[in-house]
């Protein structure tokens, strides 16, 4: 079983690395939908890019840094399906992004969310900090939001220096493991995470966010050793019946 680790405050890509449009890292395969962000600063209206996905693995990034535009994004795929998202800010007060991605369609009925945060306080600020932090999954994306797939992180304020903090879905720390979800296994069109959160922030003041949804189908559980034995006794056991009747 495949268990994803975060790591809060991982590097960014800034925006003028890919302008909000794709980096692929395999071959064109054709059309398989949208990806991209959508903004929430406040009671603002969203701000959504978006670009279109043509390979299975690819990235983008919003078109504006943060100094630019107090915030900046990076979104990585695995249309198969993994979304892996980064986000930060330099924005004080009330923000929600919305991650989205398209999927191959399955039978998928396992998932892991993670989130993390690393904030930063300069000396001279009253603290930094961040309340109410949670990345929901929402499978398929605008359809339905995943109740198993919820991540909470813990309440951060004062921090004069730099702190991190990052949990998952099963409070495990950030490291897994997958969980079954429904109500129904069929995913189709697309993926996404809604990331909210507070920020407490002064000038001078960062906060970097990331985390990885994964969704997969349920392994089928492999035979022990010992039930393989079993049943070569049992064919064995037939084998003779067999060879008594004749």
């Amino acid at each position: 079983m495949k268990i994803t680790k975060i790591l809060a405050g991982a590097l960014l890509l800034t925006g003028s690395m890919f302008a909000a449009t794709i980096t692929s890292t395999s071959g064109p395969e054709g059309s398989y939908g949208n990806a991209g962000a959508s903004v929430v600063i406040g009671t603002a209206s969203a701000a959504t890019e978006s670009v279109r996905v043509t390979s299975k693995e690819g990235s983008a990034s919003s078109s504006a840094t943060k100094e630019a535009n107090g915030y900046e994004w990076v979104l990585s795929w695995n249309v198969d399906p993994t979304l892996s998202w980064s986000y930060t800010t330099i924005t004080n007060g009330f923000q929600s992004v919305d991650f989205f991605i398209p999927v191959v369609g399955g039978s998928y009925d396992q998932i892991f969310n993670s989130g993390g945060y690393a904030i930063t306080g300069t000396k001279n600020s009253a603290g930094a900090g961040i309340t109410g932090f949670k990345v929901e999954a929402i499978v398929p994306y605008n359809t339905t939001i995943v109740p198993q797939g919820l991540v909470t992180v813990p309440n951060t304020t004062g921090v004069k220096g730099s702190l991190s903090k990052s949990d998952d879905n099963t409070n495990s720390g950030g490291i897994g493991p997958f969980v079954p979800f429904g109500p129904s296994p069929a995913v189709t069109g697309m993926m996404g995470v809604r990331v909210s959160f507070t920020a407490i922030l002064s000038k001078g003041d960062q906060l970097s966010l990331n985390g990885t949804l994964t969704i997969e189908k349920e392994t089928p559980p492999v035979p022990e050793p010992a039930t393989f034995g079993l049943i070569g006794a049992a064919l064995v056991g037939l084998g003779v019946f067999a060879r008594r009747r004749a």
